[in-house]
C-alpha cells in the first residue's frame, strides 16, 4: 500500500483530505476514463494527447504547476489512521474529477513531480458526476455535448434537464439505428464533420417539440418520439434527395437542422390533418407540396438563431401557400 500524510477537513457536508504524492503514483492508482464515442460508461471528457504533451514539455522546462488534482476516493480502497492514508495497490482506488490533463502531463514529464491532491471521501457516483459538471461545465475544453450526455446521471433534475435528457436519449437511439438517416451522424466528443451534427445542435433543435406541455410531441412516448423524428428526416431524404445526399448536406448543418425543426410542428400538423398519420409516406406526401423549394438559398443565409428563423419562415410560408384552400374550398392536390 502507498502511504501519504494527510490533512483532514470538511466543506459543507463533505469530508475531504489533502495530501502530496508523485504524479506517477497518482496516475497509477486513480482512473481516468478516456470516454469513447457511443459508450455509456464513465463520465470523464476525452483526454487530449496534445494538451498532455504540451504540459509535459512545460514541466520539463523546470516550471511549476501548483494547482491541486481533485479526486474521489472509493470506499474500501483506502485506509486512514493517524493522519496517514494508505491506498490499495490497484489502478482504480478512485476517479479524477478535475485536473486529468495536468496529471497526465506531469506523469509524462518523467520528472517525478510532486502534486497536491484533494480527495472527496465516499461520495457516490451521482455526486461525483455532479462535482465534475459543477467544476467543468463552463470550463474551456469541456463540450456542452458531454454535459447533455451526462444529464441522465444527475440527481435533482430541473424541467429543462429532463427535456435535454429525453432529447439525448432520442439522439442515442437514432445514432445507432442503421436504418436511420441519423446513423453515425450525431457526435458527442469530436467536432462535426461534413454530414454530421453535434449532440448539442440535435438537442437544441428538438427540445422545443418534446418540451412538456407545449411541444407538439410532448404527449408522445419516447419510442413514438424517436419514430416520428426518424420518419421526418427519412421523408426529407425522400423528397429532397439532391440536397440530402450532398457531401455537406444543408439538413445536417446547424442552421439547416435548426430551421427544419423550427418548422417541424407546421409539417406535423398539416400531415396529421390531411394524411391522418405520420408515416414516412405520409410525411413525404406532405413535404412534396413544397418539393420544388430551392435549398441553395440556405447556403447563403448565414448562421445563428436569426438565420434559422429566416430559413424556417421561408419554409413555413411555402407550406402555408401550398396548403391554403382554393377559392372553391378544396384542398390543393399533392
Amino acid at each position: 500500500m502507498a502511504s501519504y500524510g494527510i490533512s483532514k477537513f470538511k466543506q459543507g457536508k463533505y469530508d475531504l483530505v489533502f495530501f502530496l504524492a508523485p504524479a506517477n503514483e497518482i496516475w497509477e492508482r486513480f482512473s481516468i476514463n478516456r470516454r469513447i464515442e457511443d459508450k455509456d460508461e464513465g463520465y470523464q471528457r476525452a483526454l487530449s494527447e496534445a494538451r498532455a504533451d504540451k504540459i509535459a514539455k512545460y514541466i520539463q522546462g523546470n516550471n511549476a504547476i501548483p494547482l491541486s488534482i481533485l479526486v474521489s476516493l472509493e470506499n474500501g480502497k483506502y485506509q486512514i489512521k493517524d493522519n496517514i492514508i494508505k491506498l490499495n495497490e490497484e489502478s482504480d482506488v478512485g476517479w479524477i474529477i478535475d485536473g486529468q490533463h495536468r496529471l497526465a502531463g506531469a506523469n509524462r514529464s518523467g520528472t517525478g513531480l510532486v502534486m497536491p491532491v484533494i480527495g472527496f471521501l465516499n461520495i457516490d457516483v451521482d455526486e461525483q458526476i455532479n462535482q465534475f459538471v459543477t467544476i467543468n461545465r463552463e470550463a474551456k475544453g469541456v463540450p456542452a455535448s458531454l454535459y447533455y450526455d451526462l444529464i441522465k446521471h444527475l440527481p435533482k433534475k430541473t424541467a429543462s434537464d429532463q427535456t435535454k435528457e429525453r432529447a439525448a436519449d432520442i439522439a442515442s437511439a437514432l445514432k445507432i439505428d442503421e436504418e436511420s438517416p441519423f446513423f453515425g451522424k450525431i457526435v458527442v466528443m469530436s467536432s462535426p464533420k461534413n454530414g454530421e451534427i453535434s449532440l448539442t445542435t440535435f438537442i437544441k433543435g428538438i427540445s422545443p417539440i418534446i418540451n412538456d406541455p407545449k411541444g407538439s410531441l410532448a404527449a408522445y412516448s419516447l419510442n413514438e418520439q424517436i419514430k416520428i423524428i426518424d420518419n421526418y428526416y427519412k421523408a426529407i431524404n425522400n423528397v429532397f434527395p439532391k440536397y440530402f445526399l450532398e457531401e455537406d448536406p444543408v439538413f445536417f448543418k446547424t442552421t439547416g437542422f435548426g430551421a427544419m425543426f423550427k418548422v417541424f410542428s407546421v409539417v406535423f400538423n398539416y400531415c396529421l390533418k390531411h394524411e391522418k398519420g405520420f408515416t414516412v409516406a405520409d410525411a413525404s406526401k406532405t413535404l412534396r407540396a413544397i418539393g420544388d423549394y430551392d435549398f441553395e438559398i440556405w447556403k447563403k443565409i448565414g448562421t445563428g438563431n436569426a438565420a434559422e428563423i429566416e430559413a424556417s419562415d421561408q419554409i413555413r410560408t411555402e407550406l402555408q401557400i401550398a396548403f391554403s384552400e382554393k377559392d372553391d374550398g378544396t384542398k390543393i392536390r399533392l
